[in-house]
């Protein structure tokens, strides 16, 4: 195909996908004359040409004011580039664009494609005809094709000769909530009167926090964490006590409380076997062009599944709207309206159907509580969850 015409839309997904499927020598992208922001072409073209090199990517204002005026700038364009094969994707853009792309395509004979992202697939909207199943995709044309890049990850992921001892490790903290959050405390005020690479660490067992507060570490915790090999050498004498991290890594483990349920949910997602690009501990720049590297919100989890991504907030506590909240604005930001946000939390959310659950649901929000996440086919319920998100509903409905 020589021109594919594409009708710029804010939903990422509705620019990318029908290029990145039929590979087009160029595309054009129509946009309403009264839009400010131009970067946001550099970031499809970035997209574009990353997977297919030499892809030629242009943009051209138009007014979206009227049928007439939108279906005789198009003709215009098509003058123009006087290219002989040609189609128009009426996927994205305005009701008023759509009406002008078809009044168009059917006068100058174009084909009039429609991309289907619940059926993975791009028709012929005048024969209803398949065209092509939509290519996979990656966290990484999204990335590019929001403007953003990936600066980094908050925790380095674990190899998969770990998997099973970090499973362990978490589910044995999850039944000891309490002791856990005081043991965190401990470690992370004894971590912090050292250097950041080392890993002896030796302190009274109690102890006070900067503001005051006492913490002293569970003895069988530590022990438990000797025993999966996280720390060596723990030696307990009166007062005092001492141990030894066996990497950086696990002494970023061990002064995080939450990361465990990151880990948990992240290993689940990876032994499942059928979601790719999964990601833990995400952090990314929102804006890759104005030449400052800053972090949004973290992402605990993010995965592909089917060229859609999945957005996944771990909290080792109760929910609340502003969990929600976050999960959100991170999910609308990057996937739009076609990707998929799950907040999973050890609460009893679901169980007890609380105000916090509804809301998640009014969201469009999956969620899973403690009862999902100690259950021994947590890595089914995961999956379940992400795969019965009514994708339908969200084609019609703006969260």
């Amino acid at each position: 195909m020589e021109l594919l015409i594409e009708f710029y839309d804010k939903d990422v997904l509705k620019n990318i996908v029908a290029p990145l499927t039929l590979r087009p020598e160029k595309v054009l992208y129509l946009f309403d004359n009264n839009m400010q922001d131009m970067m946001v072409f550099s970031a499809l073209k970035k997209c574009l040409s990353r997977n297919i090199p030499g892809i030629k990517v242009e943009h051209f204002p138009i007014d979206i004011s009227s049928v007439d005026k939108i279906s005789r700038q198009i003709s215009r364009v098509l003058d123009r580039f006087k290219v002989e094969e040609c189609a128009i994707d009426l996927t994205g853009g305005s009701e008023l664009m759509l009406l002008a792309g078809y009044q168009a395509g059917t006068k100058f004979n174009l084909p009039l494609l429609h991309t289907d992202l619940a059926n993975k697939s791009i028709t012929n909207l005048l024969d209803d005809s398949m065209v092509a199943k939509i290519v996979p995709l990656t966290l990484e044309d999204f990335i590019d094709a929001k403007g953003a890049c990936f600066i980094g990850e908050s925790h380095r992921p674990p190899s998969e000769e770990r998997f099973s001892i970090i499973e362990e490790m978490a589910r044995f903290l999850f039944e000891r909530l309490t002791d856990w959050k005081y043991t965190c405390s401990f470690m992370q005020t004894v971590a912090a009167r050292t250097l950041p690479h080392e890993l002896f660490m030796e302190s009274k067992w109690n102890i006070h926090m900067k503001n005051g507060k006492p913490v002293y570490p569970d003895r069988v915790i530590l022990e438990k964490f000797q025993c999966m090999g996280f720390i060596h050498s723990l030696l307990i004498e009166g007062e005092y006590v001492q141990f030894a991290f066996h990497s950086v890594e696990d002494k970023q483990y061990c002064i995080s409380y939450g990361v465990w349920l990151e880990l948990y949910v992240y290993i689940a997602a990876k032994k499942a076997g059928v979601f790719h690009d999964v990601k833990l501990g995400t952090m990314i720049d929102w804006n890759a062009y104005d030449n400052i590297t800053v972090a949004g919100n973290e992402i605990d989890v993010i995965l592909m599944d089917d060229s859609l991504p999945v957005f996944i907030s771990c909290k080792l506590r109760d929910a609340d709207t502003a969990a929600l909240n976050e999960l959100l604005i991170a999910k609308k930001r990057l996937g739009g309206w076609f990707s998929k946000g799950i907040i999973i939390t050890y609460g009893k959310e679901r169980k007890g159907n609380t105000g916090t659950y509804k809301r998640a649901q009014e969201l469009g929000l999956e969620l899973l509580d403690a009862t999902d996440i100690m259950a021994e086919d947590f890595g089914q319920r995961l999956v379940k969850a992400i795969r019965e998100h009514d994708l339908v509903s969200l084609k019609w409905k703006k969260i």
